[in-house]
């Protein structure tokens, strides 16, 4: 399936080869790839919603969880220890994955109603 493959973010050729591992301070192991149809070398988070995160995603994960159910940003700011505009930026990144999330749960909520109505 190409949809799930990975690709040269700037030629976006499959045509790639695993070039280094390298071991980050908070995510653990990643791979830097190289791709063989123009010199590029990229790490498997290049153009992903992880790339540049420095903060685990468990953390984020957190904070944006406590703003969605109704945290004030200056009560999540001083609560996780993280500035204001960090948050800001993290919810920003991603609203767009909030919004998918969302529309994720509602259908696998519509499914498990009709499985159940089918079942009686």
């Amino acid at each position: 399936m190409d949809l799930l493959r990975l690709k040269c973010p700037v030629c976006h050729s499959f045509d790639i080869q695993h070039h280094s591992p390298y071991t980050t301070k908070n995510h653990g192991g990643r791979v830097i790839y190289k791709c063989e149809n123009c010199p590029v070398y990229f790490s498997e988070t290049k153009n992903t919603l992880l790339e540049g995160l420095k903060t685990p995603v468990s953390v984020i994960w957190q904070v944006l969880k406590a703003r969605t159910e109704g945290m004030g940003l200056n009560a999540a700011a001083r609560t996780f220890e993280k500035a204001k505009n960090t948050i800001l930026a993290w919810e920003r990144k991603f609203i767009d994955l909030h919004q998918v999330l969302f529309l994720y749960a509602l259908v696998h909520e519509f499914l498990e109603l009709v499985l159940e109505g089918d079942e009686v």
